[in-house]
């Protein structure tokens, strides 16, 4: 226990002296300070919001759950990307080990330490949000959306060291730094952007649109429009595998999650289109939000895990010798 605590006081110190980390969490922080100012003026002009709307209301896209979707995960990879490879290759991993510390102690520390930084980063954002918001509405939150705000930051601490763990993962796994971080970038894009793309390129191909009830009005050709109407199963069903592919991604997981919590119905922009026609219209209380997400906390809480187990069991088997 003692070798992990000085290895978790060496990365923290080290995270906070990361150049990567301090311009992605500086980014992040300041487009989100943007999107706090966005969601009050919001709210001023929306008597009946909830004052929730600071993290899920902003104008293209910049609210602090949209933010959190797109680049929170390049924050946790950040920060693991190379934290193993980097010191195996330099050498100064197998000097660490001629020292009496065990193997599990140096993973266990660097793992407690990202997400440690990960946590500084996530309740920083949201106290500065809040701290923004409060003097320009001149109210703050209920007690019950205080706890919702707790729920909030502990989902997306959790969501950000999965991505932590995914990038441990590749530092275990990858001899250079420089495979790491195109590994950890791919896995990124494909899980945050691209996924979204072949859910739907997928659905027409497996369920083509069907249009019924074709209507034109007007006097010609030229100058009459048409209406064009859906089939609702068709349409329902073409909805529910679209959803389902994008569920794949743990980012669409975290933000159905974020999306119940805030209370972001009505045309909430949360960083994906499916997820804002599946909840819209909808509110939920803070025992109904938990109730109705508890499937995608638990599948982010259980890849964590399993990226991590698979990290863990892989560094103790591996072989560590300078310049290897």
């Amino acid at each position: 226990m003692a070798g992990t605590f000085s290895v978790f006081q060496k990365e923290l110190a080290d995270h906070f002296a990361n150049k990567r980390f301090l311009l992605l969490f500086g980014m992040i922080l300041l487009l989100s300070t943007a999107s706090a100012y966005q969601g009050a003026n919001y709210m001023k002009e929306n008597a009946n919001s909830n004052f929730l709307a600071i993290f899920s209301q902003g104008m293209n896209g910049s609210s602090f759950t949209s933010l959190m979707v797109l680049f929170g995960p390049l924050l946790g990879l950040s920060l693991s990307f190379d934290t193993i490879n980097k010191e195996r290759k330099s050498g100064s991993l197998s000097t660490v080990l001629t020292q009496p510390i065990f193997r599990d102690s140096i993973i266990n520390g660097k793992f407690l330490a990202g997400a440690t930084a990960l946590t500084i980063a996530v309740l920083g954002t949201i106290c500065i949000n809040l701290g923004i918001s409060i003097p320009l509405l001149g109210y703050g939150p209920t007690g019950t959306q205080a706890m919702a705000m707790v729920v909030l930051s502990l989902i997306t601490i959790l969501y950000l060291c999965f991505w932590l763990a995914v990038g441990l993962l590749f530092s275990v796994v990858c001899k250079d730094t420089s495979t790491s971080i195109l590994a950890s970038v791919a896995t990124w894009a494909t899980f945050s952007i691209l996924i979204f793309i072949f859910a739907g390129f997928l659905t027409d191909l497996l369920m083509p649109m069907q249009r019924i009830n074709i209507a034109t009005f007007g006097q010609n050709a030229t100058g009459g429009f048409t209406s064009v109407q859906m089939d609702p199963s068709a349409m329902q069903a073409r909805n529910a595998l679209e959803t389902g592919i994008s569920r794949i991604s743990p980012a669409y997981l975290y933000s159905e999650i974020a999306t119940k919590l805030t209370g972001a119905a009505g045309g909430s922009f949360t960083g994906f289109r499916i997820s804002i026609s599946f909840w819209q219209g909808q509110t939920f209380s803070l025992t109904e939000a938990l109730v109705g997400s508890w499937p995608q906390i638990v599948a982010i809480a259980v890849g964590l895990v399993a990226c991590f187990a698979a990290s863990y069991a892989l560094f103790l088997r591996s072989e560590i010798r300078p310049q290897s």
